[in-house]
């Protein structure tokens, strides 16, 4: 028989079972210690042990506690169907496990003890994997097949099997378990070897193009740089992906999106490039070569303009090439960075930027994007050279 009864009541009961989100603990222990009956037993009942039993260490010392872990039920159950409960006692009260095994045993219950940390360890794999993949197949909504097989059959009942979890179960289940990442990490390298075993075959098999994403836009000497890497390296399928920037191009590259990602590494006047060593660092991506590339700086306006420009406008790299030019030049005009050369000269063409403003970035601007040539070379060195690296996936 359930009753209902206010959460005073609950609390002077001799044994009281939590079962609240795993988050929830340390507010409600908190703000409760004091209205529980010393001589009541308080029961965890959440899906990790080690927070739970170190809360109620550090909060109701006073109270005895112990930590179970009932793996029964419509979402958790083991393959026999049996009664499992797993008890994790805190060192406060090591008896209590002993005597709650006694007392589910005479309830039909399968009983065993584990510490908490152990228990954690093995939850990590045998319920924090299955939920993780159950998620993400939620998330992919498989669909009804015409050709079912038992192994699609299996993926949908796990699917299936976790339609139940909320967004903070789940959550709470790998954010507060501290074996979780390892297992993250280990699930995602397993995936990335898979992954890469598949690129590898499907280009000797399929012979489709390799696909090779530039740092940049269209136009910028980032594209310039992917087609001479192309033409150097005898590429015939090869084909350029302009991805904008170098975040983009590291996770089309762990996506499995492209085959090869080029990033500029350093410049003879700019120095190193910053965002490809912050977003480098990190990823499982290698560096398989490096190649220099002769970049020529051009000055671009729109070609209904003429006069003095209001402001300049490009890649900071760029900028900083052309350094002594701009302060002869036009040393009263305010240099505006951009996050791409060719992406300057592009507002400059759609009326994002002033009319009256300059660009600089590569001559090729100039046709595609109508743009009228100011001035070509205007870097500090005739021989600017920027250092590109090409990187792949590290398997």
């Amino acid at each position: 028989k359930i009753l209902q009864v206010s959460l005073e009541e609950a609390l002077q009961k001799e044994v009281i079972f939590l079962c609240i989100p795993i988050s929830a603990i340390p507010a409600f222990l908190h703000d409760n210690r004091d209205k529980i009956n010393p001589s009541s037993t308080m029961i965890d009942t959440g899906s990790v042990k080690s927070y739970p039993v170190r809360w109620m260490d550090e909060m109701i010392p006073h109270i005895p506690h112990l930590g179970i872990h009932p793996l029964f039920g419509p979402d958790s159950y083991a393959e026999n169907r049996v009664n499992l409960i797993i008890l994790t006692p805190s060192d406060q009260y090591p008896q209590l496990a002993e005597i709650w095994r006694d007392t589910f045993q005479e309830w039909h219950f399968f009983t065993r003890i584990l510490n908490p940390d152990e228990h954690d360890k093995h939850i990590a794999k045998s319920q924090g994997l299955t939920h993780f993949i159950g998620n993400i197949l939620l998330n992919l909504n498989l669909p009804e097949s015409k050709t079912p097989t038992k192994g699609y059959g299996m993926l949908r009942a796990v699917e299936a099997f976790c339609s139940n979890d909320t967004p903070q179960l789940f959550k709470d289940m790998l954010m507060y378990n501290e074996h979780s990442s390892e297992m993250f990490r280990a699930f995602m390298k397993a995936t990335h070897a898979v992954a890469s075993l598949i690129r590898k075959e499907s280009f000797s098999i399929q012979k489709e193009k390799i696909r090779v994403g530039a740092m940049g836009d269209e136009g910028s000497f980032s594209h310039e740089a992917a087609l001479q890497y192309i033409r150097d390296h005898q590429l015939v399928n090869g084909e350029v992906l302009c991805l904008t920037s170098a975040e983009n191009v590291l996770e089309h590259l762990e996506l499995g999106r492209i085959d090869i990602g080029l990033l500029p590494i350093q410049n003879a006047v700019g120095g190193v490039v910053q965002e490809t060593l912050t977003h480098l660092a990190g990823t499982r991506c290698k560096i398989s070569g490096h190649f220099p590339f002769l970049v020529k700086q051009c000055l671009l306006s729109r070609q209904d303009f003429e006069g003095k420009p209001v402001s300049i406008h490009s890649h900071l790299q760029a900028l900083r090439q052309c350094k002594s030019y701009l302060s002869t030049h036009y040393p009263d005009v305010p240099q505006i960075e951009e996050r791409d050369t060719a992406a300057a000269a592009a507002m400059l063409s759609r009326g994002d930027l002033p009319r009256n403003a300059f660009v600089i970035a590569p001559e090729t601007c100039v046709k595609l994007h109508r743009l009228k040539l100011v001035r070509s070379g205007i870097q500090d060195l005739d021989y600017n050279i920027t250092d590109f690296i090409s990187v792949i996936m590290d398997d």
